[in-house]
């Protein structure tokens, strides 16, 4: 059923009350849909916890008012026939209350169901997100080592690829390191699209220089921790599609200075170069760039990535 457009904010519960309680009528039973969607169910249960502590002062109310007459009958203050009459008011308002007490309890029910599922579903979703987190540290941590891992940390990394991840679905069957790895291809538009930086060791480090650490964790480790320079570029023009398309590529193109994308990734590994992270080397046959401090480029990359990269929800990708 189409939702409704609710007169009124999620703050406003004065309003709020006015409008459930018609909703409350077989009449207006359609509106239903807008009151307990998940943007506005939590102030709907508001509402009507307050709509049912409402009825129960009026409940006491009555009962109170009713007692009171039959000890003036009883006293002689009011006659059996007044007394009669007040009674028969009391039943009839009796039975329409129980009318709307079941209507409103029936709603109760229902909303607060619906509240449970979507607190749930936040305490879900907290959880899968520290689980990634606590993966992406793992993955990290294998970028970091690699080529001088421990059995203890071949054990730990395998791990990943039998560990089931949670979809928000409940349906779809991944493993934690699937996620990882739209998690890690994720961040890589979002580091060189970015304006924001890090401060590290002094220095403001950009999304795109960090993209280009994660280029170069990716393709040396301990035991090879040299790039060919040609390798390298070729890889980062795959990675950086944008680059080449872009105003400033055109410009650079008329004034045949070269590629702007490898341009920019020179000016990346200088920078690299100056904060002692890398060398780079050359000689008459070949260029290459050599990872020097590979600790401090996952560092470098985490740090950025925590600040900026928020996770995805990955469950529905």
């Amino acid at each position: 059923m189409m939702r409704k457009p609710l007169p009124y904010g999620p703050d406003d519960d004065t309003v709020a009350e006015i409008y459930v309680r018609e909703a409350l009528r077989r009449s207006q039973h359609g509106n239903w849909p807008s009151l307990l969607a998940d943007d506005r169910v939590v102030q709907t249960y508001r509402v009507l916890r307050r709509l049912e502590s409402a009825t129960v002062t009026i409940r006491v109310r009555h009962r109170e008012a009713i007692k009171s007459a039959q000890a003036d009958r009883e006293a002689c203050l009011i006659s059996a026939t007044r007394y009669a009459e007040k009674y028969q008011e009391y039943a009839q308002w009796r039975e329409r209350s129980a009318v709307f007490d079941g209507v409103l309890r029936q709603y109760l029910d229902i909303t607060a169901d619906r509240v449970r599922v979507i607190r749930r579903d936040v305490v879900v979703e907290s959880l899968r997100q520290v689980l990634l987190t606590l993966a992406v540290a793992v993955e990290e941590h294998r970028d970091a080592h690699a080529g001088e891992e421990s059995l203890a940390d071949t054990a730990l990394w395998a791990r990943l690829r039998l560990l089931p991840w949670p979809t928000t679905a409940g349906i779809e069957q991944r493993v934690l390191a699937d996620a990882v790895a739209a998690e890690r291809a994720r961040r890589g538009p979002a580091r060189w699209t970015s304006t924001g930086a890090v401060q590290f060791e002094g220095s403001a480090v950009f999304g795109e220089t960090v993209d280009v650490v994660d280029l170069l964790l990716d393709v040396t480790d301990h035991t090879r921790p040299t790039c060919a320079r040609t390798e390298l570029v070729e890889l980062w023009k795959q990675r950086t599609p944008d680059l080449l398309a872009c105003a400033a590529a055109e410009i650079t193109a008329a004034k045949q200075k070269g590629s702007y994308s490898t341009h920019r990734l020179r000016k990346a590994l200088l920078f690299l170069e100056g904060l002692g992270l890398i060398t780079r080397v050359s000689d008459e046959a070949s260029a290459e760039v050599v990872v020097t401090d590979r600790a401090r480029l996952v560092e470098l990359r985490r740090r950025w990535d925590d600040q900026h990269c928020g996770l995805d929800d990955l469950g529905s990708s």
